[in-house]
């Protein structure tokens, strides 16, 4: 039993790129976080500097991962 197969194909084209666009404006949000990040740290020394800029590049790259996964999965 499919769960989709009473949708349409059209239907799920619009899934498929409303899914794409909201990805892509989760990898700019997620290159702004980096970019925040980087001037929080000039700004401010209070240091653990390294973790945060360590915890907003893994963010950045696990959002590229995903975005890239759903370009090649859907």
């Amino acid at each position: 039993m499919d769960i989709f197969s009473g949708f349409n194909s059209s239907v799920l084209f619009l899934i498929k790129i409303a899914v794409w666009a909201f990805l892509t404006i989760y990898l700019i949000f997620a290159g702004v976080v980096v970019r925040q990040v980087k001037l929080m740290t000039e700004t401010l020394e209070v240091g653990f500097e390294k973790g945060i800029r360590f915890i907003a590049l893994f963010h950045l790259i696990v959002a590229f991962s995903v975005f890239a996964l759903a370009l090649i999965i859907l």
